[in-house]
């Protein structure tokens, strides 16, 4: 048996052998892949570069876009001056060079009579010319879906240099029409090779809707101004985007791709040298077969000298490990073998190990109860943070379905009180009626309050200055904090942007400062603060932030502070400290309900004897916005006159008292009660001018209804009123103006005045 086992084991693969097959069998197949991966390298490196082209053309034909719909914003927005409709020339001259100080394009405004009247390009108070004739060769193309037209690369009778104009109608009514024109020099459309780091060994152009080179890197002194190629054209008018092999204006033989602006049909087009796609592809095909011969001998070679210096150690250990057998332990013994001197170092480790994690389990077993005990804690913490934040959902969603009830049933009382006021003439009892009024806004103000917190109210969101926002609210609480309180307002001067709705923001502040000032009975300060704050994550209650960066809003007292059992229910509606009507309990969860809306969160800091401190955390933006504001005519008595209005509502109350809000206005109304009834009167009366439509019915929701109406009439005029709306609901099916009840009979008219033609 043995002589057996001792024969077999001559016979067997030495391990040298065995090791060397093992590094050949690898080897071998990695050669013959690494041939055909170099070989498919070759044929997609041309893939590679046309793909490349494409998307740079793709990409500075979206940055020429981009230009140009500047151009037609700016053009837009100037259209809309007061100055420009009343002919108030020196007005408008300065505010056309305001709006393009800084940027490479001029302004030119024509009057009725085709004479230029402002041209920002020359200096204030130079004469302008005084013909109005066309420049040679100049012509037209309109814009998809907009009013503008650009015109193609033309010189300019007076400038004497290649130019681009853009061109908007300005419609006046009862008075001939003016034209607002924007002009820009062809070499202002050549920062885009700077801009955007065009490879300087490629050829870029831009091209006009004929086709004409408006811009171009290479020779752009001798090839602005000519048309592309013959074979170039028919490319660019056989598709917006491509790839084809073309010869450049300056003879050379090419790989072009193009990409054309469906909204000005102007066009970006990048073209590639034939010899620098070829010569990259063959230097990646002969470094990959060098790179394929050097891993073979070296692998080679690395497999005779790997099976010599494995398998001398091996037997070295064999030999070796004879004498553990006699209950001794290993000793550490030198092979020249890495990775076999660190096993035999690890077996005589290996009892010393085995002793230290015995002790290291023991001393787990000893702590794991406590280990228990705090993770135990933790979860209850967690469980407790959980149920609170369901708990408020909870009531959110209940306090804002009553809300929609409790408006509706206010608009029926506050409309009709506004209609009775109009037709009482006795002063006794019109004081009874403002009475009653009064209480009615008051009902509107805390169904307000409810939507806040079940953050169902619409906001004006946008990234706003908060320290301008607390500024304001210090201006508001000055003359009222009182003579035995002081107010100490403190703005970081590196405050961030952040989101928020400005007047809601301001009311949050006027109200924690009351609140603050309530609490100091006996007088005290009372600190408003703002600075930046990076929240970190982990261990927060649901009311407060999550991680992130915020702009913090925090208003401090001295007052007598809150106890926990107080604190933990200050976020719950209704819930007040105050005597009966000197609070409604809504002021806290009111903030609460802007700060999660606004996607922050708030936090409390109080305890008996040491004051309290209420922190807001607001959202950082990146940047301000610009928010343009146009003074608005207010609706006069005869505004609505005429108008026939289709009013949708299926609350009787409701649709009674705003019929009569309607014709008091002079309006001419049909009623419906159902959405798919409104659809009906359309088909109805092609007479119909506007509707007045409720967003809460049954069936078809008010979204759904102004959409089936602009469907009949793209353009027909709807206002959408609610007294409470799912903002997710309302954000999908509806864009429009939005009127809020309880409104009064100016809200309506001034409403419906907004979006009558005018």
């Amino acid at each position: 048996m043995n002589d057996t086992a001792s024969s077999s084991t001559q016979h067997a693969p030495g391990l040298r052998a065995r090791l060397v097959v093992l590094v050949l069998a690898v080897l071998i197949p990695a050669v013959i892949a690494g041939g055909l991966l170099m070989w498919t390298v070759y044929r997609q490196q041309r893939d590679f570069v046309e793909r490349q082209m494409t998307e740079t053309a793709r990409a500075l034909s979206l940055v020429v876009d981009r230009e140009i719909g500047q151009k037609e914003v700016l053009l837009e927005v100037l259209a809309s001056s007061p100055y420009l409709r009343s002919e108030d020339w020196p007005a408008f001259d300065a505010q056309a060079r305001q709006a393009t100080r800084g940027t490479d394009t001029w302004i030119v405004a024509f009057g009725p009579d085709g004479l230029q009247k402002v041209n920002t390009r020359l200096p204030p108070g130079t004469p302008l010319p005084k013909g109005a004739g066309r420049a040679p060769g100049l012509s037209w193309t309109n814009t998809d879906g907009g009013r503008m037209q650009v015109s193609n690369l033309f010189h300019g009778a007076v400038a004497k240099e290649a130019m681009i104009s853009f061109n908007v109608p300005v419609d006046r009514p009862n008075a001939p029409s003016l034209l607002l024109a924007a002009g820009a020099t062809a070499e202002s459309f050549g920062q885009v090779w700077i801009d955007q780091h065009f490879p300087q060994t490629w050829t870029g152009s831009i091209t006009d809707a004929r086709g004409v080179i408006v811009a171009r890197n290479r020779n752009a002194a001798e090839m602005v101004g000519k048309s592309a190629s013959p074979l170039m054209l028919g490319h660019l008018r056989s598709g917006p985007s491509g790839v084809a092999s073309t010869r450049t204006l300056d003879g050379v033989s090419s790989v072009t791709a193009w990409s054309t602006s469906p909204d000005y049909s102007w066009s970006f087009v990048v073209a590639v040298p034939l010899s620098e796609i070829g010569g990259r592809a063959r230097q990646s095909l002969f470094l990959g077969m060098a790179l394929g011969l050097g891993f073979l001998g070296f692998g080679a070679l690395l497999a005779i000298y790997a099976a010599s210096s494995v398998a001398k150690p091996v037997e070295r250990l064999a030999d070796t490990a004879l004498a553990w057998t006699e209950s001794r332990p290993p000793t550490p013994f030198p092979t020249g073998t890495k990775e076999i001197d660190a096993l035999a170092a690890a077996l005589n480790e290996a009892g010393n190990k085995v002793a230290d994690q015995r002790a290291e389990l023991l001393n787990l077993n000893a702590s794991l109860e406590a280990r228990v005990t705090d993770r135990t804690r933790e979860l209850a913490e967690a469980m407790e943070s959980l149920a609170q934040a369901q708990k408020m959902e909870a009531i959110g969603r209940l306090t804002g379905g009553v809300a929609h009830d409790f408006n509706n049933l206010l608009m029926a009382v506050l409309g009709n009180l506004d209609l009775l006021s109009r037709r009482l003439t006795d002063p006794k009892h019109m004081r009874y009626v403002d009475q009653a009024r009064a209480a009615g806004e008051r009902g509107a103000k805390l169904t307000g309050q409810l939507l806040a917190f079940s953050r169902r109210q619409r906001l004006e969101v946008r990234a706003m200055d908060i320290g301008e926002a607390v500024e304001a609210a210090a201006a508001l609480l000055k003359p009222t904090i009182g003579g035995a309180h002081r107010l100490e307002v403190s703005v970081a001067p590196d405050l961030w942007p952040a989101f928020g709705d400005a007047t809601q923001v301001e009311l949050m502040v006027v109200n924690l400062a009351l609140n603050a000032r309530d609490a100091m009975a006996s007088g005290g300060v009372v600190s408003i603060s703002a600075g930046n704050v990076t929240v970190a994550a982990g261990g927060r209650r649901a009311e407060g932030p999550a991680a992130g960066d915020y702009v913090m809003i925090a208003v401090a007292d001295t007052g007598e502070g809150m106890t926990p059992a107080v604190a933990a229910r200050v976020f719950e509606p209704f819930f007040t400290t105050k005597p009966v009507g000197k609070g409604s309990g809504l002021g806290l969860p009111q903030v609460l309900g802007l700060a999660k809306q606004l996607g922050g969160g708030v936090e409390i800091d109080t305890a008996p004897s040491r004051g309290t401190t209420v922190r807001v955390y607001l959202p950082r933006a990146e940047v301000f916005d610009v928010v343009a504001r146009s003074a608005e005519d207010a609706p006069g008595d005869t505004a609505l006159r005429g108008l026939k209005v289709l009013l949708v509502d299926d609350d009787a109350g409701v649709r009674a008292v705003t019929v009569q809000m309607l014709r008091d206005l002079g309006c001419r109304v049909t009623v419906a009660e159902s959405g798919e009834q409104a659809l009906e009167r359309m088909r109805e009366d092609p007479d119909l001018q506007a509707a007045l439509v409720d967003f809460a019915m049954p069936g078809l929701s008010g979204g759904e209804t102004a959409a089936g109406l602009r469907w009949e009439r793209a353009d027909f005029p709807v206002v959408i009123m609610t007294g409470y709306a799912d903002l997710e609901e309302l954000a999908e099916t509806w864009a429009g103006p939005v009127m809020h009840k309880p409104f009064s009979m100016a809200d309506l008219a001034r409403e419906m005045a907004r979006v009558i033609p005018k």
